[in-house]
């Protein structure tokens, strides 16, 4: 029986599909869904987001998977010698959804600048270089700082389109945004605590169609480690640049 799985397996993956467990999260709130993505909402009967009831939830599933890291180094090292072989020698960087940190010691070792990280738990005191912040928002002290914002937690937006310009604000001219995406986060993966799911090709064009003409994709990355079963997994490179539109 464990051939049989295994075979089937190889045959989708051949043909670009991959079998996913049922979201082990719960969904209990309406979902919104289109042919382009699925995303759980929100948002209360009067139309505002119940922020206190997402901030609990994330919250706790923070401290369920305390110990876990989705990305791993190799792929973060990976990215990082490629931004270096194009000339980016950052001085600020910004990691969104870091849980334990992992991100930032990553990049700090790998570039010797400043690296701060968000997470939206209480937890962050517990870890260095990592702030208390909801990645929705925009801190104004960030803003027009970053050399790079790097995530892999875009699945976690309650509101997708107001994080990804969030993290676009915070980018300066000529800086690039990393979203590290893997077929997981599709939308059959979508449950309370990961709210948004969405396909590669759907994801391309979010961003274009979020962040407008500031915004240019500049590669799609295949890594090097890819998930266990993940039928693809990359890193999107967005370049940011507003230059243009003052001229």
């Amino acid at each position: 029986m464990r051939l049989l799985k295994t075979a089937i397996k190889r045959v989708l993956y051949r043909f670009g599909y991959q079998i996913l467990p049922v979201a082990t999260w719960a969904t209990t709130k309406k979902v919104v869904e289109d042919g382009n993505y699925r995303l759980v909402s929100w948002k209360k009967t009067d139309g505002e987001y119940d922020l206190a009831g997402y901030r609990r939830e994330q919250e706790k599933g923070n401290r369920a998977k305390i110990s876990q890291v989705w990305t791993s180094e190799p792929n973060l090292k990976f990215i990082c010698q490629w931004l270096q072989d194009r000339g980016l020698a950052p001085k600020f960087i910004l990691c969104h959804g870091t849980r334990n940190g992992f991100e930032q010691r990553v990049f700090s070792a790998a570039f010797q600048c400043e690296v701060i990280g968000t997470e939206i738990s209480p937890t962050a005191s517990q870890f260095p270089m990592t702030v208390q912040w909801d990645f929705h928002e925009v801190n104004p002290e960030w803003e027009t700082r970053a050399d790079i914002v790097y995530s892999n937690s875009l699945d976690h937006a309650y509101d997708p389109a107001k994080a990804l310009r969030a993290w676009a604000r915070s980018i300066r001219d000529g800086g690039v945004m990393i979203l590290e995406k893997a077929s997981d986060s599709d939308p059959r993966g979508t449950s309370d605590l990961d709210p948004f799911g969405i396909t590669l090709p759907n994801l391309l064009v979010l961003l274009l169609e979020t962040l407008g003409d500031v915004a240019c994709i500049r590669a799609a990355l295949e890594v090097p480690h890819p998930r266990a079963g993940a039928t693809y997994h990359r890193m999107i490179v967005i370049g940011i640049d507003r230059r243009a539109l003052r001229q």
